[in-house]
């Protein structure tokens, strides 16, 4: 999707949506509470993590100019199966189910929507693959390169428990 589009579909759902603050620390997202909310990200950080047996798990970070929802949820109105707080004060775009219908029925949105998600579904599925083929040392390398931005803003023990590891792991990892 180059960025013409990207913009197009942003303008369709500004159209659609309105803007939602969120103070760091706040969910936007509960596990377990099914969320008929779809989700551009404005302006913040936001992390997805779900819940292990009491530990914190976290598979996802999120940028500015990142779409979002609970894909079970919205599109199934089924309970979360995770949680996705802000760890940084944040301004969404929020753009309830009723309005996501509609917009539905434009075929411009409809064609530059399924671009999109074609898009997170690749990436997801490369995430996966170095999850399973990759160490955490260039899964780590990989995330610097993508978002060399992620040390400043994220604190080390979510980076350690999205790459699978320990706080400490990651600590000697960085001092190679």
């Amino acid at each position: 999707m180059n960025e013409k589009e990207l913009q197009l579909l942003k303008n369709l759902l500004f159209k659609a949506g309105s803007d939602e603050e969120h103070r760091k620390g706040s969910t936007i997202i509960q596990e377990g509470v099914t969320s008929n909310r779809f989700y551009y990200l404005k302006k913040g950080l936001l992390r997805g993590w779900t819940n292990n047996d009491g530990k914190e798990i976290t598979f996802q970070f999120l940028f500015e100019n990142h779409v979002f929802c609970s894909a079970e949820s919205f599109f199934y109105n089924t309970p979360c199966s995770y949680s996705i707080e802000a760890l940084e004060d944040s301004v969404l775009l929020s753009v309830d189910k009723a309005q996501m219908d509609l917009l539905q029925k434009d075929t411009t949105f409809l064609n530059l929507f399924n671009q999109y998600l074609i898009s997170r579904v690749a990436a997801y599925q490369q995430l996966l693959i170095s999850r399973i083929q990759d160490k955490p040392e260039v899964r780590y390398k990989k995330l610097l390169q993508e978002h060399p931005e992620m040390l400043l803003r994220i604190p080390q023990h979510y980076i350690a428990s999205y790459l699978g590891i320990t706080a400490v792991s990651l600590s000697r990892i960085r001092n190679r």
